[in-house]
């Protein structure tokens, strides 16, 4: 699992870096990258799922230590 989240993490980091080039090189006069605003849209997309992935597993994860903590902190609230 640790592994998965890893891999993840990168993924999101990269799918970023290439949705800024792209987004950039298309933005430069006389560079024109084809269906660019459709390929920024798609690796969006790509990191709000991977990202609702990461989030949703941490919340599973902390609400599972906060059952076992009920009462001695007050920290999180849900």
């Amino acid at each position: 699992m640790e592994k998965i989240k890893k891999i993840a993490k990168y993924t999101t980091n990269v799918l970023a870096i290439i949705g800024a080039l792209v987004a950039g090189i298309n933005g430069v006069d006389g560079i024109t990258i084809p269906y660019a605003t459709q390929i920024i849209q798609v690796i969006a997309v790509l990191q709000g799922v991977i990202g609702t992935y990461l989030l949703s597993n941490k919340v599973i994860n902390n609400r599972g230590v906060l059952d076992e903590n009920k009462g001695k902190s007050n920290k999180y609230k849900f």
